[in-house]
């Protein structure tokens, strides 16, 4: 018979003091509050990203298209603006543009379908496409005398501004 050594009893001891070996499975408030900050982060970024990488695992913004901005330029000419669109791939027949006083909206679309019939083939292709854009102008404009020309996929439009009324004199005001 082998004679067994009785055990003796240790104690496991952290490393340095205030440390556990076992892995704490709470979360305690300052990794929560991190947790969030970064969250937020990650989701404002993916917010900043969308239009350049509409890939996304969100299934909420998955189910929308991205939206398309019109690139504009607005020049101050003095007396009037010049607006610069570009509208690559629209018609003048597909654009539309409304002003009035304060600003200018600009809307294109574009729906296309092809289909193609064959001997046992068919094939379907639909396409939509759509940019807006809306400048407001930082002086009142004459909406009445607005000039337009569309040309290979740049709107131009030249916006007068408002006349200006002179400035009256002071009078001075005989007091009774």
């Amino acid at each position: 018979m082998s004679a067994e050594k009785p055990r003796r009893k240790t104690t496991v001891s952290p490393a340095s003091p205030g440390t556990s070996l076992a892995r704490r499975s709470e979360k305690t408030e300052l990794s929560r509050g991190i947790d969030s900050m970064f969250d937020e982060f990650r989701r404002s970024f993916d917010d900043l990203m969308q239009p350049f990488l509409p890939l996304t695992t969100d299934i909420e913004h998955a189910m929308t298209l991205p939206a398309r901005y019109a690139a504009v330029d607005l020049v101050d000419n003095g007396d009037s603006y010049t607006v610069t669109a570009e509208l690559p791939g629209f018609s003048k027949d597909q654009v539309d543009v409304q002003i009035n006083k304060d600003g200018l909206s600009i809307q294109a679309e574009c729906k296309e379908n092809k289909e193609e019939k064959r001997k046992n083939y068919l094939h379907r292709e639909r396409a939509y496409s759509s940019m807006q854009r809306f400048i407001a102008f930082p002086e009142e404009v004459n909406p009445d005398n607005v000039e337009g020309s569309m040309k290979e996929g740049v709107l131009e439009l030249k916006v007068p501004k408002k006349e200006s009324k002179p400035e009256e004199k002071l009078r001075k005001v005989a007091l009774k």
